[in-house]
């Protein structure tokens, strides 16, 4: 990954192992009890893992809790709500974690709990591993940097622009931070720093970046 000690930008692919918590709701009030003590991994994983897949389209909920929400206990408005954050708003994953309970703290003060799911339907509270694997492929120059970009795995989309800025704790994606610090194009790095992840898919986001640095070019 660049940064200002480097010349070159690194790039690595990654992939998530899923591990069971073995806690799970089967109700609203259940769920956000778990909700309240699950592991910060456990909100990462739950609420990130659709972007490190391959989507041709948005789907109409990005995280798991508002599919369950929406599939399971029949709660369309409290989906919504759940759908509506952004993660990438937030700058730590308690904060994450403070906001869901908050959307569903308030849908509770204007809808009475819903039933109970059937067995089998319960939200299972998973958390992942995400596992980093060097390509090998460096870029030093931007037409390098453009052609790298094409053809690597979408997961190193995900691994460098989604995962630095939360779990890693980063203020910025490495891919602008190499544009600004190690190949002096500031206002290119501050045009990819300015998209808002939520709004598109992995391979969106790919071809966004590589229109603008082609248009550098």
């Amino acid at each position: 990954m660049g940064n200002a000690m480097a010349e070159s930008f690194k790039f690595f692919e990654c992939y998530a192992l899923i591990r069971m918590t073995g806690r799970k709701a089967s109700d609203i009030l259940e769920f956000m009890e778990i909700l309240k003590q699950v592991s910060a991994e456990s909100i990462f994983h739950h609420v990130h893992q659709y972007f490190l897949k391959p989507h041709i389209s948005p789907p109409d909920f990005s995280n798991d809790f508002a599919v369950w929400a929406a599939e399971n206990l029949g709660e369309q408005n409290l989906a919504e709500a759940l759908a509506n954050l952004n993660p990438f708003e937030f700058s730590n994953v308690e904060d994450i974690r403070a906001e869901l309970i908050r959307i569903i703290t308030e849908h509770l003060k204007s809808y009475p709990p819903p039933r109970p799911v059937l067995p089998g339907k319960e939200f299972f509270f998973n958390e992942s591993i995400t596992i980093v694997v060097p390509t090998g492929l460096e870029a030093t120059q931007l037409h390098d940097f453009a052609m790298i970009l094409k053809e690597i795995d979408y997961s190193s989309i995900y691994f460098h622009f989604y995962e630095a800025r939360l779990r890693l704790g980063k203020e910025r994606d490495d891919f602008s931070h190499f544009l600004d610090e190690c190949l002096d194009c500031p206002t290119l790095a501050a045009r990819i720093k300015s998209f808002d992840p939520y709004m598109y898919t992995t391979e969106d986001l790919r071809a966004k970046i590589i229109k603008l640095l082609e248009e550098a070019l």
